[in-house]
């Protein structure tokens, strides 16, 4: 009996050793977890944190990002004028230790300080640092411009940048290699306010289908006038139409220079009774089925004359169309006498695309948003051709946002 009873004191001796060795060993882990997880907390915010946390690494890191894309350019001068630990307590107690160093690089006269240094803020985005500082000092009693680069690492319930870069950007006179690729930083555009209502018609449409599916792609509601029988000017009223556009006949008429006429047989003259040009019109509108309108191409000695207009604009109202005079020569009666005989009708403000200067073309687009908030409403006419399609894809979402309306040109005829 007495064997058996040390038998059950020693089993409970050895039950008692094993659960302090649990415990033990459960203290231990939690204390290695609340000091893993307060490793790289800069403020503590976990009691016990430790009393000192090294970047060292991170820095080192940090710095050969920026070599990496420094080194990219083949015509700056790098110098590497040193670096140093860095200390700094925070307010827990923690004291930080990083690593920072201090970079010239010299780039050429023609490329302004601040776009390279903004060049070298572009290319670090996504790559985990930070510019923190960028402004224009001097070094060594040269201009230039500083950026400072940093790591960010978690404090409390926020982030703190230790700087681990400061870069000067100054003019090396020998270095005489343009920098093609440094954009120069534009100084913002003051925003553009408009309230008016614009009417854009796209004129000679069908003679290239792309650049038609270009200006549809912009979605915005231009209206496109279709010259008759080109190669393209089914395909173009087909991506009109798939658009959701108005579609417009741009019905060629006789100019006063007859050797200016560009569509031959296809044109309405003012030699031709009123029985021809009915049939002519006729004939060009049914080409292009499912048009809701009209406006001349050239025309300036047909749309002058009353009796020609008369017989167009009678065969156009037959079939309920509109009519917009192209405003090709200010003795025009088309508008006019339409409005007389009943057909919905506007008249030309300004051509947009005189010139095939991109910049002049814009130019001219803000100046028809000035006539349409001057009026209320304007039409503006321009052409299915390279430049212009360039023109507004480059100032369309400015258009959008100035406040201007552009409307299909049914919505401005009267």
């Amino acid at each position: 009996m007495a064997k058996r009873g040390r038998s059950k004191k020693s089993s409970n001796w050895l039950t008692v050793i094993m659960l302090a060795v649990v415990l033990i060993a459960a203290v231990a882990a939690g204390i290695y977890y609340a000091s893993s997880r307060a490793e790289k907390d800069v403020e503590g915010g976990i009691t016990g944190a430790p009393e000192q946390i090294e970047l060292l690494e991170e820095s080192k890191a940090a710095q050969k990002a920026v070599d990496d894309i420094l080194l990219t350019r083949d015509n700056w001068q790098l110098t590497d004028n040193g670096r140093a630990e860095q200390s700094e307590k925070q307010s827990s107690g923690t004291e930080v230790i990083w690593n920072k160093r201090e970079l010239a690089i010299g780039i050429p006269a023609g490329t302004e300080l601040r776009d390279a240094a903004g060049w070298l803020r572009d290319k670090i985005e996504g790559s985990g640092l930070e510019s923190v500082r960028l402004e224009e000092t001097t070094y060594n009693d040269w201009d230039s411009v500083r950026l400072d680069i940093a790591i960010s690492t978690k404090a409390g319930e926020g982030t703190k940048e230790f700087v681990t870069d400061v870069v000067y950007f100054y003019h090396n006179l020998n270095l005489d290699k343009p920098d093609k690729d440094i954009k120069k930083e534009e100084p913002a555009k003051p925003k553009r306010s408009h309230h008016g209502r614009l009417a854009v018609i796209i004129d000679d449409c069908g003679y290239d289908v792309d650049l038609v599916q270009r200006l549809v792609n912009l979605h915005a509601p231009f209206s496109f006038a279709i010259i008759p029988y080109r190669d393209f000017s089914s395909d173009s009223l087909h991506v009109i139409n798939g658009g959701g556009q108005v579609a417009m006949l741009h019905l060629p008429m006789e100019p006063m220079n007859a050797s200016a006429m560009s569509e031959g047989k296809s044109t309405v003259l003012t030699s031709m009774d009123d029985k021809r040009i009915m049939q002519l019109t006729r004939e060009m509108v049914n080409s292009l089925p499912g048009i809701s309108g009209v406006n001349n191409h050239q025309g300036s000695k047909a749309t002058s004359d009353e009796r020609t207009m008369r017989a167009v604009l009678k065969e156009l109202k037959r079939d309920g169309l509109f009519f917009v005079d192209s405003n090709t020569y200010a003795k025009s009666l088309g508008d006019k006498l339409a409005a007389q005989m009943g057909v919905p009708t506007g008249r030309n403000n300004i051509f947009l695309d005189n010139s095939t200067n991109e910049d002049e073309i814009i130019g001219k687009i803000w100046q028809a948003a000035a006539i349409a908030d001057e009026y209320g409403s304007a039409i503006a006419i321009c052409h299915a051709r390279p430049h212009t399609v360039n023109a507004w894809e480059q100032v369309i979402d400015e258009v959008k946002a100035s406040g201007l309306k552009l409307v299909p040109v049914t919505e401005v005829l009267h």
